[in-house]
């Protein structure tokens, strides 16, 4: 049945599908449940659901997906996060905490880390509900087509999003509906309570649908983006969460904003693997304070909310750290 040149359905990647998802419809589409499904493609011997395929992406995998169902290499490969490469990291390395990349966390083919974020609404309009590489991206905390929070949990019964347990463990069940149903209990993901965004600032906001706009369009036509200074962003926001190094950078923040004072998670905790809701908080902040660079942080080190040694100790860009040091005379 899948030895031929294409297999007998060879779907394409939708537009910005990752990787994990469109394998799965290539799965359903062959009317084979995912585990059995990939036995018979890529043998006992190699494992797929014990990994991050969208991270990781292996070369065994890629290709026999480019191979079967005549998807050009370079769509192929936009399918995974190497997409972002040099763009919003350095390196895609295959361990560790990757920059603005929700972790899987992947234990016995479980995910415990609540990686994969979903908009009910993109899954209620899509035909065929498939889920999307930019849901991985910490910083992608709203829907900026429709204008709600995004979630990362089945709101009924709280599971994460691992649509490859659709069928495991369920000999009964031979065909999947969605790709949103939920794992555990069922229930379809795209009736998911929503709740709108707070466009609390307009500047702040500006910015951020720019760049939720580019990760959408796959990073094509990104102008004069500069993607180095979401390095200052990032460690902006390490900074607001930490007690530590900037005890009263939040509390400042939220004077000048006028948004509630949040109790954070008091943790070493990485941004990555906060939730949805505090991240958004977070980096809303965050955006505030990067607007009208380099005015409103040269004005919170004068008062001495933030130390500007630290903003620069971990940036990677090298424009970014020599943006800082010009600024403050590092």
């Amino acid at each position: 049945m899948l030895t031929g040149n294409l297999w007998p359905a060879h779907p394409h990647p939708y537009k910005g599908e990752c990787l994990s998802s469109w394998l799965l419809r290539c799965a359903h589409h062959n009317g084979l449940k995912a585990q059995t499904f990939c036995v018979r493609v890529f043998g006992n011997s190699r494992q797929v659901w014990n990994r991050d395929i969208d991270r990781q992406a292996p070369a065994w995998l890629l290709d026999k997906l480019i191979q079967k169902t005549a998807t050009a290499p370079e769509r192929a490969k936009q399918t995974t996060l190497a997409l972002y490469e040099k763009k919003l990291f350095s390196e895609r390395s295959l361990s560790g905490q990757l920059r603005w990349v929700t972790p899987l966390k992947i234990y016995h083919r479980k995910y415990t880390g609540y990686g994969m974020q979903y908009c009910p609404f993109c899954l209620a309009e899509d035909n065929e509900a498939y889920f999307r590489l930019a849901w991985r991206l910490a910083f992608y905390t709203y829907c900026p087509m429709h204008k709600v929070l995004m979630h990362d949990r089945c709101f009924s019964c709280g599971a994460d999003v691992a649509y490859h347990r659709l069928e495991l463990g369920k000999p009964a069940i031979y065909k999947v509906d969605s790709l949103s149903e939920c794992w555990k209990c069922g229930e379809n993901l795209k009736y998911t309570p929503v709740k709108p965004c707070n466009y609390w600032h307009a500047g702040t906001f500006n910015k951020w649908n720019t760049l939720l706009a580019i990760v959408n369009r796959g990073m094509m036509n990104s102008g004069a983006f500069k993607y180095g200074r979401l390095d200052i962003i990032h460690q902006l926001c390490k900074l607001i969460v930490s007690r530590r190094l900037a005890p009263t950078l939040q509390a400042y923040l939220c004077g000048k904003t006028r948004q509630p004072f949040i109790n954070l998670v008091q943790s070493r905790l990485p941004f990555e693997q906060r939730d949805i809701a505090e991240r958004h908080y977070v980096l809303g902040l965050a955006w505030w304070l990067r607007e009208r660079w380099p005015g409103k942080l040269k004005e919170a080190v004068k008062l001495k909310a933030l130390v500007c040694n630290e903003l620069y100790r971990d940036l990677e860009d090298m424009k970014s750290k020599k943006y800082i040091s010009q600024y403050f005379n590092l």
